[in-house]
């Protein structure tokens, strides 16, 4: 009797790419040995002469050791996907041949490849009966997108990015951009901190530019963006109705954690900041901040604000850093030099000399409260230290556009016709921009939303 001693195979998941692997098969000179490979989720098989997948069953390839214990090396070409596939990959030991595996492979005369993770059977193990899921031998998968945005409630809020300064590695399309890789693709999460040199595939720049898309309205900025401004969503839905309730029993709460806020409902009316106080994953009775009634069988989208649960929910992990947020400032009109100041126009029609009314080519983007900056232009009462003048209101449906001073003009000052006016403090644009490192590819597509709201104050001037 001759036997096969080894079954080797790298179960190491494939990308979308096409790739050849290697199966190594040793045993005694004289073993015989074929070789069959199905795709699961098709049930094709593969040829090994067309080295493409089919659907109707092929002979199997056939082979002799020739050299005592010798690597026989078989060449397996997996195609290109577009979406996630797995094989299995059989090796039988030909008995006419007077043929068998070594005992130490603990199969007769049909071994399977085993994928060296079991992971994805709940006890660990790769078989007990038919209701355990048994991992295939490999496991192919297609790049997993993740798609970068912000979001912002007010919907004169026009979403827009800045693609000059972001790397190759995102994708833009506006108003999102996207980032890809393979499920299961992972990165040294010691990268840039121990003078490791690396390959920075997994690194990206996000540069958004929001907008006002309503003429009337204007931009604040209420602070600098932070870590928890960052969110992602997960849904559930509703078993059995409640009526102004604090507890609401779910269908499942696999995706649920104490924290997450409930941001809409797929009917009905929702208590604004209902946030997950408490859960019973056995009951799954989730117990909420506010009480609210919901109808049985709707849906509930609930957001997690901060990075903690995002490798629970979509086994991802990443870091971001190098939050900046920022009004838009203007270059000079003469000079084409940067400035200061979020908004430049002029003062048109007449020379402002009495009265609070000071009429401009253009208010749309100025926001009560702004600073002036203006020849001509005086504090309250004249003196280098008084109280300055600033936007008391502004009218943007009057033509030409009025800004209303908090103050007249003191000592018979006077802002001349086609004077060049600069304002601080409010803008028709924001500049927001992150950094992000990931360390773990998932196995799902997401979101991750930059909230805002908590950044950005709109103001209807109108």
């Amino acid at each position: 009797m001759k036997h096969i001693n080894s079954v080797k195979f790298d179960t190491t998941p494939l990308t979308k790419a096409k790739t050849t692997k290697n199966l190594f098969i040793s045993g005694d000179i004289g073993s015989v040995f074929s070789v069959y490979i199905v795709r699961n989720n098709d049930n094709y098989y593969y040829n090994f002469n067309t080295k493409t997948f089919q659907a109707t069953p092929t002979r199997l390839l056939q082979k002799e050791i020739t050299s005592n214990d010798s690597n026989y090396v078989v060449k397996i070409t997996f195609p290109a996907v577009t979406a996630d596939k797995n094989y299995d990959i059989y090796v039988y030991a030909e008995s006419h041949f007077n043929t068998r595996f070594n005992s130490n492979l603990e199969e007769s005369l049909l071994y399977r490849v085993k994928n060296i993770d079991n992971s994805l059977n709940a006890d660990g193990t790769y078989y007990l009966n038919s209701d355990t899921k048994l991992p295939s031998s490999l496991y192919q998968y297609a790049d997993k997108t993740i798609t970068i945005s912000t979001i912002h409630s007010d919907s004169a809020v026009t979403e827009a990015i800045d693609t000059s300064k972001t790397n190759t590695n995102l994708t833009a399309a506006a108003p999102n951009f996207t980032f890809a890789k393979s499920r299961g693709k992972t990165y040294s999460n010691v990268t840039n901190r121990l003078n490791v040199v690396d390959n920075p595939e997994n690194k990206v720049t996000a540069n958004f530019l929001p907008a006002m898309g309503a003429a009337d309205h204007s931009m604040q900025l209420a602070r600098k963006p932070i870590l928890n401004d960052f969110f992602v969503t997960t849904t559930q839905t509703v078993d059995g109705a409640t009526s102004s309730s604090t507890s609401v029993i779910l269908d499942s709460v696999d995706n649920i954690y104490v924290g997450m806020k409930i941001q809409s409902v797929s009917s009905g009316s929702l208590t604004a900041n209902t946030h997950v106080t408490k859960i019973n994953r056995t009951t799954k009775l989730v117990t909420i901040s506010q009480s609210n009634s919901f109808a049985d069988g709707i849906t509930l989208t609930l957001r997690s604000y901060g990075l903690a649960h995002i490798h629970d929910l979509f086994k991802t992990r990443l870091r971001i850093f190098n939050l900046a947020g920022a009004l838009s400032t203007v270059t000079h009109p003469d000079t084409n030099q940067p400035t200061e100041f979020n908004f430049v126009t002029t003062k048109s029609t007449d020379t402002l000399t009495t009265g609070t009314n000071c009429k401009v080519t253009s208010s749309k983007g100025i926001g009560t409260g702004d600073s002036i900056f203006a020849a001509g232009l005086t504090t309250a009462d004249g003196s280098a230290d008084g109280t300055p003048i600033t936007v008391a209101g502004v009218d943007n449906a009057s033509s030409p556009n009025t800004v209303t001073l908090s103050s007249a003009l003191a000592n018979n000052s006077s802002i001349v016709e086609n004077t060049t006016m600069f304002f601080k403090g409010s803008s028709l644009t924001a500049e927001i921009s992150f950094d992000i490192e990931f360390y773990e590819i998932g196995d799902t597509n997401f979101t991750l939303f930059l909230d805002l709201d908590n950044i950005l104050t709109i103001t209807d001037e109108s």
